[in-house]
């Protein structure tokens, strides 16, 4: 008789539990329901349950991205002739969680390092991460986080973490991160530089000369052009990498 109480008793707990469990999950679900994400979590979930691999909705949403809670600013060695304090909050916001209280130091300017391709790549040597940051003749600012070093292997290389991402004429920035549909993240060799490739075009090209290139839509990023028309002419140009405070 006792045993059967203490059965009964040990169920009624488990019941309390799995009751508070539900609760829990209800508002973690309660959280993540906004009308963009209701259209998106079902189409993930299904694809992931059936093992759908090869679903195109799935494809698009491989992972969900972390990215910084809170808009931080950074200490930096030297100021920035291409971004303001309020796009650098914005940017350092959106890179990934590992970065979220390091400081920037500056590693390669054009102003001050000039147009050389290879000065660029030797500035660059054995940085692993770095933000990428252009400004061009019509004061648009863009560019790209690269998780990887920029060195002429002439081939694609770089993690689903990079992305690109534009401010265009304002402080507020557009990211555009990686769709997991190919891994084109970044590629560079001795002509060029450049982030995403599909269709024979590159999301961000940037030639040689480190003085021009364009910006187009591929399946790697999903984006538009980064400058709103294609081409551009290179009027700054910066490359900052992390180190801990």
């Amino acid at each position: 008789m006792e045993e059967k109480e203490e059965t009964n008793l040990l169920s009624g707990l488990n019941e309390k539990e799995k009751e508070k469990d539900k609760k829990k999950e209800e508002c973690i679900i309660d959280i993540v329901k906004t009308p963009e994400w209701d259209k998106v979590i079902p189409t993930i979930i299904e694809a992931i349950d059936q093992k759908k691999n090869n679903n195109s909705n799935y494809l698009e949403y491989p992972y969900f991205r972390i990215q910084n809670a809170v808009q931080y600013l950074p200490k930096l060695d030297s100021s920035s002739e291409i971004l303001n304090t309020n796009q650098i909050k914005e940017l350092h916001s959106r890179l990934p969680s590992y970065h979220q209280y390091t400081s920037l130091f500056k590693i390669f300017s054009l102003s001050i390092d000039g147009s050389a391709l290879k000065s660029f790549y030797n500035k660059c040597e054995e940085i692993n991460n770095s933000v990428l940051v252009i400004k061009d003749d019509d004061d648009n600012i863009f560019g790209a986080y690269a998780s990887e070093v920029f060195t002429p292997t002439s081939k694609f290389s770089g993690t689903g973490e990079c992305f690109l991402f534009t401010f265009y004429k304002g402080n507020k920035i557009h990211i555009y991160p990686s769709t997991g549909i190919n891994d084109n993240y970044m590629y560079c060799d001795d002509e060029q530089v450049c982030f995403g490739c599909s269709d024979d075009y590159f999301s961000l090209a940037l030639r040689n000369n480190l003085l021009d290139g364009y910006s187009r839509y591929t399946q790697t990023y999903k984006n538009e052009s980064l400058n709103n028309k294609d081409k551009f002419v290179i009027i700054k140009l910066e490359v900052w990498g992390f180190k801990s405070k």
